[in-house]
């Protein structure tokens, strides 16, 4: 299950700590105002963590005077991306915030706290592109892309905390071969990412424990994708399922909870015949398949 992060609804929270501070210094120097509405903040936020950067300083046009407003959009936009964010949110281990402010303005400093470190994410990086290139990922329709990415990490990775991270980070995913929940979200939506699709984090939970996973956009629809639910334990090896594979939000509440912006909703059931699938193969964008008691071959 995933880690879930303390930093969502606290200043910072980080080894049992939190803390936070207001410095008002209006004879601050340097800068340009930047950002002037929550959903600025929100996507400033978002770049900078998808960045991984350790630290980042978030200029806006809030009058000094304003900066309890400005700090007040900063938790609500940390409360909103506890639900749907990205690879940079899901990475993250906690963060502390700094308010001071550059010729009158509010500014905005940022500390973060990240499961992984600079190095290894270049490794995480490095090899995300290399499994994109070397099974020529780029040449597939993007069901097929989906497809082989689900199928990958589900062959690749055993649900596991004993790993780098506990199993947490998208390191443990791809070198350990071992994570939870938290570590296969976070390494396919790299590698969904890294094939030119749209995707996003998910965080909500099953049996009132604390889950993750994706959803991608396929043909201008969300759908959701759960790989870890698609890994059968104990670990079969290269065998997996295709039970939370492109599902509609209606199939996924069966047994997930979530709370999310309905711009990401998934109504579609298209691929919704693929659940029971039993044994199952993509040719040419077609997917061949047989299901449970059942002779039939089906495409």
């Amino acid at each position: 299950m995933k880690k879930f992060l303390a930093v969502l609804l606290g200043i910072f929270i980080f080894l049992g700590a939190a803390i936070y501070y207001i410095h008002l210094n209006v004879y601050a120097s340097g800068g340009t105002p930047k950002v002037e509405s929550q959903q600025q903040l929100k996507h400033e936020i978002l770049k900078n963590l998808n960045e991984v950067k350790p630290d980042f300083t978030i200029q806006t046009k809030y009058p000094i005077y304003k900066a309890k407003e400005a700090e007040q959009q900063l938790k609500s936009v940390f409360k909103e991306i506890s639900s749907v964010g990205n690879y940079g949110f899901g990475n993250l281990d906690g963060y502390s915030y700094y308010i001071s402010s550059t010729m009158g303005f509010t500014k905005i400093e940022i500390k973060t706290f990240y499961l992984t470190t600079a190095d290894q994410e270049k490794k995480i990086h490095h090899k995300v592109k290399k499994i994109i290139q070397n099974n020529h990922v780029q040449k597939m329709t993007d069901f097929e892309k989906v497809f082989f990415i689900n199928g990958y990490l589900a062959s690749h990775i055993e649900y596991s905390e004993n790993a780098t991270h506990g199993g947490h980070s998208a390191y443990a995913a791809l070198f350990d071969h071992k994570a939870v929940c938290q570590g296969y979200a976070l390494a396919a939506d790299l590698l969904l990412r890294e094939s030119g699709l749209k995707t996003k984090y998910i965080t909500g939970k099953v049996k009132g424990e604390n889950h993750a996973w994706n959803k991608v956009k396929l043909d201008g629809k969300w759908y959701n994708l759960d790989i870890t639910w698609n890994d059968p334990m104990p670990d079969r090896g290269e065998r997996y399922r295709l039970n939370y594979f492109l599902i509609s939000d209606n199939q996924l509440a069966k047994d997930h909870m979530w709370n999310y912006d309905s711009l990401f909703q998934a109504k579609s059931k298209k691929y919704e015949g693929l659940m029971n699938a039993q044994a199952f193969t993509v040719d040419n964008n077609n997917v061949f398949y047989t299901l449970p008691n059942d002779s039939n071959l089906y495409k």
